[in-house]
């Protein structure tokens, strides 16, 4: 709309959405990582010079007008605003067109009048356009603030002349006076279609008028809250995430007040049935009553919002369909942790007929190769170079291959091939894994709590424990070789006993059979989430949940009154 008035004026041109600023990025970004160009170039003329060339040969044949108003998403970069400082003997000026980012996801749905609107944002590239051009913006103006000139969508439509003339101040310009009864949108018409995959996207009324008073948070509904980003360029936020349902269901179950967590779960399964997050949340809660078909179901919903597993794999072959007589490829997803205890699947598949191709973090690609659980083995992002007819996600497995609650596996399959010969119980300790994880799913314990529980004077202990918080590590606890997960291997082979808060050394000493006791918050893990001490996918694993939130003291008083002897011989 701006730049459609903009084009009246004889001394501006204002272009259609343009390639010049990703060209002029690319081009700059390229110079920075060339060697031999950075070189050659210490004072940078040579590169102004390239950028200065390829302007003019972008509009030179385009437009006789003095000024040019390129309008690209691209201009905010940090490294396009300082190369350009170079090409022009000053930082550019930027225009900045804002508006509250709810009311453009808005307008969007206005025009494109879905029939889904669920469906609609999940899947629409517009979606993630928008968050991400704001972002850029926003690291833009962070970095050079002198540069822009904000002109706010409402401020436009309500005092059109007020804004023209901050413009023509910013920018220099003579005065002119604008017809906004008459405004010819055809100087910006774009292949919206063609671009964005809607069309009518940027048409333009020939009156600045305002088109609508419905509200961003009526036609979004749900939805409102996940496009509130920071509105930098305000001295005050005008628009705030509401609580929403979620919010409170998620505050319900990491309490422990898992009634209050599923009544929410269904209340949400009646009003929001194409709700992919609200649907996952409900998965957790149909396996916590047992109901392991039903909750993976729901929980592979998660892929579509990414709160659960991956990205599906660099793949030319579909997903896997059922058919049988094929190779398939098992992406193992998530954590370290998540990936060792879906190889348990590969079982399943050779079982039913199908020859196994696994797909992990290359830091596991070694290890897994030596289990012998696949025919082949290779790195997240190098499937495509490995032979397979179909693929499936690694955490939605058991949707795949139609497990339930008495189908599931808890035996081991991660072979021991060392042995100690101990003269004590010989036990293993992990008091902590990755911060990111242990945080976000309230997994934080005190370390002195974990070893003032599990001390014994009669008792070997070795420390099973890499990288972080290393230095709580009490002179009791021995430390042992974990350079590779091979070393990990050899080490909890060696141990009667494993004792660790969630981690990926609890999954490999369960998958391998070793008597495994884990400490876990009251709203454990997906695969926890049945109540008591016991998880159907590992016959060597105990629980011991936490009782109250942010109150350890439950599970480590039980460790502490336990006879390691006695309850390793009553298994």
């Amino acid at each position: 709309m701006l730049a459609a008035i903009l084009n009246q004026n004889p001394q501006t041109h204002v272009s259609t959405t343009s390639g010049l600023g990703a060209a002029l990025d690319a081009l700059a970004t390229t110079w920075h990582r060339e060697p031999l160009l950075e070189k050659n170039d210490l004072d940078r003329k040579k590169l102004a010079n390239a950028m200065r060339g390829l302007i003019h040969g972008y509009y030179d044949e385009i437009t006789p007008k003095p000024i040019v108003i390129d309008k690209a998403r691209n201009w905010p970069l940090p490294v396009v605003v300082s190369s350009m400082a170079q090409v022009l003997g000053h930082k550019p000026r930027i225009i900045a067109t804002v508006r509250s980012v709810p009311d453009c996801m808005a307008s969007f749905v206005r025009v494109a009048k879905p029939t889904d609107l669920d469906e609609f944002i999940q899947k629409s590239g517009l979606t993630a356009h928008l968050k991400s051009s704001y972002q850029v913006l926003q690291a833009g103006y962070q970095a050079d603030p002198e540069c822009f000139l904000f002109v706010e969508y409402e401020d436009l439509l309500s005092d059109p002349r007020t804004q023209l003339n901050h413009i023509h101040d910013f920018l220099g310009l003579d005065s002119f006076e604008y017809d906004l009864e008459c405004i010819d949108g055809s100087t910006v018409k774009e292949d919206d279609e063609g671009l964005h995959g809607l069309a009518g996207l940027h048409d333009i009324k020939p009156k600045l008028a305002r088109q609508h008073n419905e509200s961003a948070k009526d036609i979004l509904g749900h939805h409102y809250g996940q496009f509130c980003q920071p509105e930098f360029w305000l001295p005050a936020p005008r628009t705030v995430a509401p609580l929403d349902d979620l919010d409170l269901q998620l505050a319900a179950s990491t309490m422990g007040n898992f009634e209050e967590g599923k009544r929410i779960a269904e209340k949400l399964k009646v009003e929001r049935p194409n709700d992919h997050r609200a649907a996952f949340n409900r998965g957790w809660y149909e396996l916590r009553d047992g109901n392991i078909e039903e909750g993976y179901k729901l929980l592979h919903r998660g892929h579509k919002v990414g709160v659960f597993g991956n990205s599906q794999p660099n793949s030319p072959q579909p997903e896997w369909n059922g058919s049988s007589g094929h190779t398939i490829l098992l992406q193992l997803e998530g954590g370290l942790g998540d990936q060792l205890h879906q190889l348990r699947y590969t079982r399943n598949l050779r079982s039913n007929g199908y020859s196994p191709i696994v797909s992990c973090s290359g830091e596991l690609v070694p290890f897994i190769a030596s289990t012998e659980l696949a025919d082949a083995v290779v790195q997240h992002g190098a499937e495509y170079g490995v032979f397979h007819d179909y693929w499936i996600s690694g955490m939605s497995s058991p949707m795949y291959l139609g497990l339930n609650r008495r189908s599931i596996q808890g035996d081991a399959y991660i072979h021991t091939d060392f042995t100690v010969p101990n003269k004590k119980l010989r036990i293993g300790l992990r008091w902590s894994g990755n911060k990111t994880f242990e945080a976000q799913h309230h997994k934080l314990f005190p370390a002195q709590l974990f070893f003032d529980a599990v001390k014994r004077d009669d008792v070997e202990f070795i420390s099973l424990q890499r990288d972080a918080d290393l230095e709580f590590k009490p002179n009791w606890v021995e430390d042992v070789p974990l350079q590779t997960w091979h070393d990990t291997h050899k080490a909890v082979s060696s141990c009667d006993l494993v004792i660790s808060s969630c981690t990926s050394v609890s999954h490999l000493s369960a998958a391998m059979g070793i008597p495994t006791w884990v400490v876990i918050p009251i709203m454990g893990y997906y695969l926890y989430a049945e109540p008591g001490n016991k998880t159907p996918y590992y016959n060597s694993m105990r629980l011991f949940r936490q009782q109250k939130y942010g109150d350890w003291t439950h599970p480590f008083e039980e460790i502490k009154s336990l006879d390691y002897s006695h309850e390793l011989l009553s298994r």
